[in-house]
This record gives C-alpha cells, structure tokens and sequence, in this order.
C-alpha cells in the first residue's frame, strides 16, 4: 500500500484541489480519491502530480513499512 502526503503539501503550499488537478491534468475527483480514499494513481500520473507540487516524487508517495509489518503481525 502507497501512502502520500498530497493533501498535506497541496494545503502548506496554499493550492486548492481545482489547480492541482489542473497543473497534473487529471479531474478534481481522482485528486479527493488519491488524497482521501488512498487511490494509488499510476506512474505518469503520480510524476504529474510531484512536478504540480514541486516535489520529488518520493516526498509525495511512500510505502510505510512499519504500517504494513503492524498489520501482517510484524516487526
């Protein structure tokens, strides 16, 4: 599973959810989804959305390990 911080950066840097889904040329409602439900968008679009955001993509989208070790009765 693919965490992000979308919603966390799109917010600090004072953009709505209209002109993020402008600047990475999707719709607002596949931005609520990724930010919200945890859609993971695809490698064009996830690219996309760090570049709208000014980010690397790595500061964006995240695989949480420690969540993921918790659930399957790790670490």
């Amino acid at each position: 599973m693919v965490n992000n911080n979308v919603r966390l950066t799109r917010q600090e840097i004072g953009m709505t959810l209209s002109e993020l889904a402008r600047r990475s040329n999707t719709s607002r409602q596949t931005i609520t989804n990724i930010e919200l439900h945890g859609q993971e968008p695809g490698v064009k679009l996830g690219l996309q959305i760090a570049m709208a955001l000014n980010k690397h993509p790595n500061e964006i989208f995240f695989y949480d390990f420690v969540i993921q070790g918790l659930q399957k009765g790790g670490i």
